[in-house]
C-alpha cells in the first residue's frame, strides 16, 4: 500500500487454492432473476453491517450491465431495493467520454441507472471516471475516489464478465499488469481489444472484495468454462483467479455455457 493509506484487507493468494460455486441457469432470463436475487440478498447484508458504508458494488462491460440490469429495474426490485444505499463503481472503464459508446458507464446507465426513479442512487455515489485526463492520472484519480470511500479500498460485490480468451475486467492473459500489486487501480495502453486505452481494478484491489462473482453465458464461453471449471489443473487464466478475499469465486453462467461441463462435479450455491 502507499504510503499514508490503510492497506486492503489481507487476501488469499491465486491458485489451487479457488473455490469455484457455480449457478447453472436455463438462459440469460434466468441469469438476470438470480443475479438480482443475489445483489438485492447482497446489499441488504452490507447495509446491515454498516448502513452508513452502504453497499459498494463494481460492474464491469460487456453484456453484464444488460444481464445485471433486465430484472432488477422491474418488480419486486426497482420499488424494494434501497437504491440510496447504492456506491456504483466499475471493475474496469474504457478511457473515453462518458456518453461515448464504448463506455461501460454509458452501459450501464442506459440498461439500468436510467430506468431507476430519478435519483434513486444520488448522483454522488455513482462513480465515474475524469475523461480529461491521461489514462494513468484517471486510474490515480479512481483509485483516490475509491479509497476515500472505501478507505480499506474493500468493496462488498465485484462484478466480472469473462472473454472468450479468459480476460477479466481488463486483466488480460500474459499481460503485465496480471503482477501489478502495489495499487487498486492501474492504467492499461495496450488492451489486445480496443479500446487500447483503459483503466481497471487490479488482482489486489478484486481480492480484496466480500464477494466477486462471475456472469458468462453463450455457447462460445462453453470450451474457456470448460478449462476453468472442468476439474483439471488449476487455470492460470486471469478470470480463474479473480477471487475474492475468501478465496471463492461465484459464477452465474447459462445452459449454454455449462454445455461441457459434468454439472454433477460442480460446487453450487
Amino acid at each position: 500500500a502507499k504510503k499514508g493509506r490503510p492497506p486492503p484487507p489481507p487476501m488469499a493468494e491465486a491458485g489451487g487454492g479457488v473455490t469455484h460455486l457455480v449457478r447453472v441457469l436455463k438462459d440469460t432470463d434466468d441469469m438476470s432473476a438470480s443475479l438480482a436475487s443475489y445483489l438485492s440478498e447482497q446489499a441488504s447484508s452490507a447495509t446491515s453491517r454498516d448502513s452508513a458504508a452502504g453497499f459498494a458494488v463494481a460492474f464491469s462491460g460487456g453484456s453484464l450491465p444488460k444481464i445485471a440490469g433486465a430484472a432488477l429495474v422491474a418488480a419486486p426490485y426497482k420499488d424494494s431495493v434501497d437504491w440510496a444505499a447504492w456506491r456504483v463503481f466499475y471493475a474496469d472503464e474504457r478511457c473515453v467520454a462518458l456518453d461515448h459508446a464504448d463506455s461501460n458507464h454509458l452501459a450501464l446507465k442506459t440498461q439500468l441507472l436510467d430506468k431507476l426513479p430519478p435519483g434513486a442512487i444520488p448522483p454522488a455515489q455513482i462513480f465515474t471516471i475524469d475523461a480529461a485526463g491521461s489514462p494513468a492520472e484517471q486510474a490515480a484519480a479512481y483509485e483516490a475516489a475509491l479509497r476515500k470511500e472505501r478507505p480499506d479500498g474493500a468493496l462488498d460485490v465485484v462484478l466480472l464478465g469473462m472473454g472468450e480468451d479468459g480476460h477479466t475486467a481488463s486483466l488480460f492473459p500474459g499481460h503485465a499488469l496480471l503482477e501489478a500489486n502495489d495499487s487498486l487501480v492501474a492504467s492499461i495502453l495496450d488492451s489486445p481489444k480496443p479500446p487500447p486505452s483503459r483503466i481497471t481494478l487490479t488482482y489486489p484491489a478484486i481480492r480484496s472484495a466480500r464477494e466477486v462473482a462471475v456472469v458468462a453465458g453463450g455457447a462460445g464461453k462453453a470450451s474457456i468454462l470448460k478449462d476453468i471449471l472442468g476439474g483439471g489443473a488449476p487455470s492460470a487464466l486471469p478470470v480463474a483467479n479473480a477471487h475474492a478475499r475468501d478465496s471463492v469465486l461465484r459464477w452465474f453462467i447459462d445452459e449454454a455455457a455449462a454445455a461441457q461441463l459434468d454439472r454433477a462435479s460442480l460446487q453450487s450455491f
